[in-house]
C-alpha cells in the first residue's frame, strides 16, 4: 500500500503543471500588431497592416454612454448614405457634395492607429535598404506627426459640436452630427494608439526583400507592382490601401 507521502510525491508534478497552465493563463494576452512598410517615389513611406489587425481594436468596444453615442452615430451615417447615393433634391445633391469633401480629409491609416490602443509589441517589416534604426526611427517620427494631427482633430470636433447641433433642425437625418460624432471618436481612439506605439509598445524590426519597390517609374507602373507585392505577401487589400494613401511631398530617403 502506498504511504501518504508517497502518494504526495507522485502528485507533486501533476500539481507543478497545474500551477504552470493557472501561470500561464493568468497573464495577459499579447497583442501583436505586424506593419508592413513600403517607400515608393511616389506616395513616399506607406505604413499598411492586415485587417486582421482590426479585430483587436473593435474587440474593446466603448461601454455606456460612449457606446450608444457612437452606435447612434453610425447608424445616422447609414440612413444619410442612401440618401447621398441617390439624392432626391438639389438639397441633397449639395449636401453630398459637402459629405464627399469631408470624406476626403480622412487618412487610410486610422484604423492602423486604432488597432495601436490595444498593442504591446509592433512588428515592423521593411526592404532591407535602410539600417533598422532608421527605420524605427522614421516610425517615431510618422507617430508624432500623427499625435499632432488627431490631437487637433479632437479639438476641432469638440468646437464644431453646437453647430452641428443646429443643423439637426435641417430636415431629414442630421449626417453632420453623426459625421462629427464619429469623427471625434476616430481622432480620439487613433490618438491613443498613436500614443501606446510612440511610448509604451515595444518595437520589433524585420526586413523582407519582397518589399522591395523600384526607384523608377510611373505611378501607373508602381501601382502594378503594388498589386503583384498584395499577391506574393497575401495581402489582397493591399492595392486599394495604397491608391488611398496621399502622395508623399518629397521622394523617400
Amino acid at each position: 500500500m502506498a504511504t501518504c507521502s508517497g502518494v504526495a510525491e507522485s502528485l507533486c508534478p501533476s500539481l507543478i503543471g497545474l500551477h504552470k497552465l493557472e501561470a500561464l493563463l493568468a497573464v495577459k494576452t499579447l497583442h501583436n500588431i505586424r506593419i508592413y512598410v513600403i517607400r515608393c517615389p511616389v506616395r513616399g513611406w506607406v505604413f499598411y497592416t492586415p485587417p486582421e489587425s482590426f479585430a483587436v481594436e473593435d474587440g474593446h468596444a466603448p461601454e455606456g454612454f460612449v457606446r450608444r453615442l457612437v452606435r447612434r452615430a453610425y447608424r445616422l451615417r447609414e440612413e444619410a448614405s442612401h440618401l447621398l447615393h441617390q439624392p432626391p433634391n438639389r438639397f441633397w445633391r449639395g449636401i453630398r457634395r459637402v459629405w464627399l469633401w469631408l470624406e476626403q480629409w480622412t487618412h487610410p491609416a486610422e484604423g492602423l492607429l486604432r488597432a495601436l490602443v490595444h498593442a504591446d509589441k509592433v512588428e515592423i517589416i521593411h526592404d532591407g535598404e535602410l539600417e533598422d534604426d532608421t527605420v524605427r526611427t522614421y516610425w517615431m517620427n510618422w507617430l508624432a506627426a500623427r499625435l499632432a494631427v488627431h490631437r487637433r482633430g479632437i479639438w476641432i470636433n469638440v468646437a464644431f459640436l453646437p453647430l452641428t447641433l443646429l443643423l439637426g433642425l435641417l430636415p431629414g437625418p442630421n449626417i453632420f452630427i453623426a459625421w462629427n460624432v464619429i469623427r471625434l471618436y476616430v481622432h480620439w481612439q487613433a490618438y491613443r494608439g498613436a500614443r501606446r506605439a510612440h511610448e509604451f509598445a515595444c518595437i520589433a524590426v524585420q526586413r523582407d526583400t519582397r518589399l522591395h519597390l523600384p526607384r523608377q517609374g510611373s505611378s501607373i507602373a508602381i501601382r502594378e507592382y503594388i498589386a503583384e507585392l498584395g499577391q506574393k505577401l497575401l495581402l489582397p487589400e493591399l492595392p486599394d490601401f495604397y491608391a488611398r494613401w496621399p502622395a508623399a511631398s518629397s521622394p523617400p530617403q
